[in-house]
């Protein structure tokens, strides 16, 4: 019985010796292929865009005026509230030189006024007695004897100094007006520039005033921006405007309005100087409620502008991501290939822009970036069907064959083991 079972364990090895070398190739899979790299796209269409337009901007005075003295005298102590910081209204009392000399020549004057009203009827009533005469006379006289003798000369010089003492009274009156120096407008007073006390000449400066019910933000922007932009002067009714300041809490800003665009450049002549216009700056005639949110401009601030032109155009805007070297964009075609394409950008923003020509509504455009790219490459559009590209030879299938022959050969052996023993 063990010769019989050696004798079949020496078949069964032969037998799968035989096999290993005569079984038949394995056959070659058909090439499998990858798919292709998927990214992503926006699909474009015209629509009326505007772009939206930033920059940055100091705000200034729209009137700064430096109050001062018309006449002469010593200067009476300011009224309460006018120092540095403080709102006053029109016409409100400033400050004050002293009066009196300017009282007692007024007095003066009116006094002289009165003696030369005098003089002057008295002259009258000398000229009806001269033409009551030279009628009683009947006398023909040339006409300038006839004006000597009706005293007309005498009633002309009279009349004269009425006038002149009328105007020397007026002249007073006016110079004590002038001692009470008055507010121009709405205003805040910025600084004081003299003392109580001082003896000051005319024309003294004594404090400066800065008006309350507008500011002005100048802002720089490039040229091109010009074209987006409506003005008050021009067109009634400006582009408007949000401000904005780090300084400010979280969420405040001002609105304004584009006024106009001065007709120089800014200093190293490369942005145009725009002016905008923010009323009431200081939050001075808003609500106490709406005063806790409502931020105060305040001059020399820098601030943030925000433009929302209201004039649009036909384009297609795209975010920035999609715009390439060369102003250039990449265009996923319908069999799912990339095709590089020059396009006409109007304008170019911090996140986006807007192209005026070279895309057709439709068309996908790549906003996803690519560590090598060809024209031509195949590409998938995230959420479309795998595309297959590019073929690779795989020999998994000749190696999976060649594993299952190794396991049949294991088994057999196996088998014969079993055989053998069981002998």
């Amino acid at each position: 019985m063990r010769l019989l079972a050696l004798i079949i364990l020496a078949l069964a090895i032969a037998l799968a010796a035989w096999w290993m070398n005569h079984r038949p190739g394995a056959p070659k899979r058909a090439p499998s292929e990858a798919p292709a790299p998927t990214v992503e796209v926006v699909t474009v269409s015209h629509a009326a865009n505007a772009p939206t337009l930033e920059g940055f901007g100091r705000v200034i005075a729209d009137r700064q005026t430096t109050v001062s003295t018309r006449v002469s005298g010593q200067l009476a102590p300011f009224p309460e509230g006018i120092e540095a910081g403080r709102e006053v209204r029109k016409n409100q009392l400033l400050a004050s030189l002293d009066q009196l000399d300017y009282q007692l020549a007024l007095r003066q004057a009116e006094a002289d006024l009165a003696t030369a009203e005098a003089s002057l009827a008295s002259e009258k009533g000398e000229q009806i007695r001269a033409a009551s005469e030279y009628k009683t006379f009947g006398r023909n006289l040339p006409a300038a004897q006839k004006a000597l003798v009706l005293r007309e000369p005498q009633l002309k010089s009279a009349q004269a100094a009425v006038e002149s003492a009328r105007a020397s009274r007026d002249q007073a009156k006016l110079n004590l007006a002038r001692t009470e120096i008055r507010a121009p407008y709405d205003g805040l007073i910025s600084e004081r520039l003299v003392g109580e006390g001082s003896d000051l000449n005319a024309f003294t400066d004594l404090l400066t005033l800065v008006a309350t019910d507008r500011f002005w933000v100048r802002l720089n922007l490039p040229q091109a921006d010009m074209e987006w932009l409506s003005t008050h002067a021009r067109d009634g009714q400006g582009t408007p405007v949000l401000l904005s300041s780090k300084a400010w809490p979280d969420g405040q800003h001002r609105r304004g309005e584009v006024w106009s665009v001065l007709p120089s450049l800014e200093d190293n002549g490369l942005l145009t100087q725009v002016m905008v216009a923010v009323e009431d700056p200081l939050a001075l005639n808003v609500s106490e409620e709406a005063r806790a949110s409502t931020p105060a401009l305040r001059i020399g601030d820098v601030v943030e502008a925000t433009l929302t032109p209201q004039r649009t155009a036909s384009l297609i805007e795209l975010p920035i991501s999609a715009l390439r070297s060369g102003q250039q964009v990449w265009v996923l075609t319908e069999d799912g290939h990339l095709e590089k394409r020059s396009v006409g950008v109007r304008h170019l923003g911090n996140d986006t822009l807007l192209v005026a020509d070279g895309l057709v509504d439709g068309e996908r455009v790549i906003t996803s970036s690519l560590s090598s790219v060809e024209a031509g490459m195949a590409l998938r559009a995230r959420g479309d069907a795998a595309t297959p590209t590019a073929k690779t030879t795989d020999a998994e299938t000749a190696d999976d064959k060649t594993t299952a022959g190794d396991r049949s050969t294991t088994v057999a052996d196996k088998n014969a083991t079993t055989t053998g023993s069981d002998s």
